[in-house]
C-alpha cells in the first residue's frame, strides 16, 4: 500500500490543489466505485453513470485550485447527485421537445415546413412574453399594419414612444429567438 493510499482526504486535497496528479488518482481510486454505484442505481444506465462520474472528476480536476471542500466524500456525492439531476432534467426536456415535434408534424411535413412552424411558434412565445404596452404596440404595428402615428393616436402616446416600444419589442424577440434556437439546436443535435 503506497503512502498516497493511506493519506487522509484533507491531505489529498492539499496535494490536489498543488496539481499533484497522484493525489487526484488516489481520490479517483478511493471514490469512483461508490459514485458509479450511486449514479447507476439512479440512472439505470452504465454509460450514463460513467459519464456523470467522469464529469464530476473532470470538474474537480479543473477547479482543484479554487474549490473549497470540507468533506470530500460528501462533496463528491453531492456533485454526483447534482450532475444526475441536470442530466435527468435535460433528458426530460428533450423527450418533451421530441414528443411535441412528433405530435405537431405528420409524415408529409418537410423539414423546412417544420422549421417554419417551430420558428412561428417561438416568435409567438416571444411576443407573449413582452410587457403589455410593448406587446400591444408591436401587435398594432405588425398584425394590423398601423403606422406609428396611428398607433400613437389610438393608444394616446407619442410617436417617439411607439418607436421606442417597437425597438424594445424587436430586440427582445430577437434575443428570445436566439436563445430558443440555441436550445432547439442542442436538443436536435442529441437525437
Amino acid at each position: 500500500m503506497s503512502g498516497w493510499a493511506i493519506m487522509e482526504d484533507s491531505e489529498l486535497l492539499s496535494h490536489l490543489r498543488k496539481g499533484e496528479v497522484r493525489a487526484f488518482d488516489t481520490i479517483y481510486d478511493r471514490y469512483w466505485s461508490d459514485l458509479f454505484k450511486h449514479a447507476y442505481y439512479t440512472l439505470k444506465s452504465r454509460d450514463l453513470a460513467m459519464d456523470v462520474v467522469q464529469e464530476v472528476f473532470t470538474w474537480l480536476w479543473l477547479h482543484r485550485e479554487t474549490v473549497v471542500i470540507t468533506s470530500l466524500k460528501h462533496y463528491l456525492k453531492a456533485a454526483t447527485r447534482f450532475k444526475m439531476a441536470n442530466l435527468l432534467r435535460a433528458s426530460k426536456t428533450r423527450q418533451i421537445f421530441i414528443h411535441d415535434l412528433q405530435y405537431t408534424s405528420d409524415s408529409s411535413t418537410t423539414p423546412d415546413e417544420l422549421a417554419v412552424r417551430e420558428l412561428t411558434s417561438v416568435i409567438a412565445q416571444a411576443v407573449d412574453a413582452l410587457p403589455d404596452k410593448c406587446r400591444k404596440v408591436y401587435s398594432l404595428s405588425r398584425n394590423e399594419q398601423l403606422s406609428h402615428a396611428e398607433i400613437a393616436s389610438r393608444m394616446n402616446i407619442t410617436v417617439k414612444t411607439v418607436e421606442n416600444q417597437i425597438t424594445i419589442a424587436l430586440k427582445r424577440i430577437r434575443l428570445f429567438i436566439g436563445h430558443s434556437m440555441i436550445i432547439i439546436s442542442c436538443l436536435l443535435s442529441h437525437l
